[in-house]
């Protein structure tokens, strides 16, 4: 057998067959490193940026005012903590998570699905009258959710709120008429 022609003919494959070999080995011994359900020591990087969430915490905790039955005193700052969403703060602060659309348009956020750990928000204190709306033609439950609630996927909520003057189609969709006043929850 002649291994010059041999190697000619077949190097690529044989390269490949090498690299492949050394990926798999180096896969193997890099799962293997830690024993199974073990998870590894954490740095003292890790340890302190932990202190530091922690003391984040604490320090939110204390910047936040509080009367004598222990709920925030409205408008307030508030800063960001990870793992917050605005719904999660209007949660906390209002009781509602629907009030997240009051939080962003205070603070003018271009998007409010990205809030970073750090900021300091202005927390607004919520409207408590009641809001009506007087429906004019071409409205729909989802175009008013998106006007009053940032969303359409909060329509069932007006619905909810104004029985008896939402009509049913045979279909089963809503049905609102222009001139109809509709409470705003």
């Amino acid at each position: 057998m002649n291994w010059q022609s041999f190697w000619r003919s077949s190097r690529s494959t044989i390269i490949s067959a090498i690299i492949a070999l050394v990926v798999i080995v180096g896969l193997f011994v890099l799962f293997n490193a830690l024993p199974a359900g073990q998870k590894a020591e954490p740095t003292e990087v890790q340890k302190e940026e932990e202190q530091k969430e922690d003391q984040k915490t604490n320090d939110e905790k204390k910047q936040e005012q509080k009367d004598e039955t222990g709920k925030v005193t409205l408008p307030t700052k508030y800063t960001v903590v990870r793992g917050d969403s605005l719904w999660k703060i209007s949660t906390r602060l209002y009781g509602t998570g629907y009030n997240w659309v009051l939080i962003a348009q205070e603070n003018k956020l271009a998007n409010p699905n990205i809030i970073h750990a750090g900021n300091l928000l202005t927390v607004p204190k919520a409207e408590t009258q009641v809001r009506t709306y007087t429906v004019v033609r071409g409205d729909s439950l989802w175009s008013i959710s998106e006007r009053y609630y940032g969303t359409g996927f909060q329509w069932y909520k007006i619905r909810d709120a104004n029985s008896g003057k939402v009509g049913v189609l045979s279909n089963g969709r809503p049905l609102i008429t222009p001139g109809r006043v509709l409470i705003i929850p």
